[in-house]
Formats: structure tokens, sequence, C-alpha cells
């Protein structure tokens, strides 16, 4: 079921298309409340060894790192290594290692094991689920904790596609997720994580171009009749707020935190 999804999705060269929106997506996550609340929900101790898998520029990683001993953040994507780096350097944070490579690649006895292993909605793209999270097991001594989708965090690009009609393609939900751990012997505990932030733009260039991005496209590849279409439906969405910022309220933000004790 999860192979067979994902091998409908197109399968784009997901390096470069981090790359080029790592600038875009480093401002988008300076408003989101997403990386604090998470990183409140993970056990820090001051001797900890963190690994980030998937850290993008580095908002969850930099707020775990100001309580361990040191944090390794892996991402494919070179220039969100950048961002990491450029962001740790003006907090002050040093104990952060930076590792450039996929989960998929990632190999165990070159790194070792860490205390905490995190993967934070990173598992989206992963071809075979159950290896990786077997990986991430063993490569962690004390805890893990991962992220994905809840049924409806998506409803919004479901919501797109159909206006624009392009089916919209993704992997299961976090019950598929937590029901494979649960066939390898983890038994994973369940948080809802409740995000104010996630749908909140600057104006509404700032959303079509969000959307279109989460859709796959850029503003530069997507046609204009497509993006019109988008634009129409978001300005009968979005509800303006009184620092004159634009919410899409109907949405379900959340995301679902898996993590175990070992």
């Amino acid at each position: 079921m999860w192979n067979e999804a994902l091998q409908k999705m197109p399968r784009e060269n997901e390096k470069n298309r981090w790359d080029k929106i790592a600038p875009k997506f480093n401002e988008w996550m300076k408003t989101d409340d997403y990386p604090r609340i998470l990183a409140s929900k993970i056990h820090k101790e001051p001797d900890y060894t963190v690994l980030d898998l998937g850290c993008g520029n580095g908002s969850i990683t930099l707020e775990v790192a100001k309580h361990v001993k040191q944090v390794t953040a892996v991402d494919m994507s070179n220039e969100m290594l950048k961002f990491v780096e450029k962001n740790a350097k003006k907090k002050g944070i040093s104990n952060i290692e930076y590792m450039q490579s996929s989960i998929e690649d990632l190999d165990p006895d070159k790194i070792g094991q860490y205390d905490v292993v995190l993967a934070s909605r990173s598992l989206g793209n992963v071809l075979n689920l159950k290896k990786e999270l077997k990986k991430i097991d063993n490569i962690a001594k004390k805890y893990v904790y991962m992220t994905h989708w809840s049924a409806t965090s998506h409803q919004f690009e479901k919501d797109l596609s159909e206006i624009i009609g392009v089916p919209h393609y993704i992997s299961p939900d976090y019950m598929y997720v937590y029901n494979m751990l649960y066939q390898m012997g983890i038994y994973a505990s369940l948080e809802p994580i409740e995000c104010v932030s996630r749908h909140i733009y600057n104006n509404l260039d700032d959303a079509v171009e969000r959307r279109i991005w989460k859709l796959g496209w850029t503003t530069n590849n997507i046609k204009e009749e497509k993006k019109a279409k988008i634009e129409n439906f978001l300005k009968k969405k979005l509800v303006k707020r009184d620092d004159g910022t634009l919410e899409y309220t109907t949405n379900d933000p959340n995301w679902m935190l898996l993590w175990w004790k070992k």
C-alpha cells in the first residue's frame, strides 16, 4: 500500500526541489510554531547526542541543540544545511555537526548510535519504509521521535488539486506507520502536534507561492490558468487577521507524533 501510493506520486529530483526552495522555506519557518511545539515534547538531557534526520533549515535542530551535548543535522539538500549553519551562528550555537545525505543513503555503521533520533516530517517519500524504520530504531539508544501527517493534514492540497483538475497523490497517513511499527514489535506512543501558524501568510502572493510548491510545482512552471484558479480559490478562503496577514481557517493542520523509549 505504501509503495503503491508513492509510485503514483511524481518522482522528481527531491534534492533539487529542496535546494531551490531553501531560501523561501527558511523565511516560512520563521513564523511556524511547529518546531517549538515538537521540540518541547522531546526528552533532552545535557549529555545527550541527537540525530536529526531531514532537518530542513534547522528550526528544530536549533531548539534541541540548546539543551543537549551535540546534534548531527542530516539533510539531502546542501542548501538547507547552509541555512542550518547560518542560523546556528546567528544564535551562537556551536554543538551541531552537518551531514548531507538522504535517510535511505545513511550508513548506520559509519555514523554510530545516538541517544535520540528525530525524523520530523521526513518519511513521506521513503520507498522502503520498514527498512528505514528498522535503521532508525537501531541507531537510537534511548528515544525515537518521528512525525507524520494525520488524515486531515493535506485537505488543503486535496481541495486545490480538485479545483485545478489534477490528481492528488500522497503516502498513507500516520496509522500506516504506527501499524508497521506494531508489526515490528515497536509499540509507539501517539501525540497530536496542534499548530496554529501553518496556514498564515504574509499576503496573497505568499499564499499562492506556498500552495503551488506544496502541490509540487513552482510559480515559474505552473500554467497561468491553474495559477489563476488557485488565486481565486485562496481569495475566497483566506481570512484577513488583525495584523494584516491572511489565514486559511478551515483546515486542521495537525501532525501526529509517534515516539518510543528503547
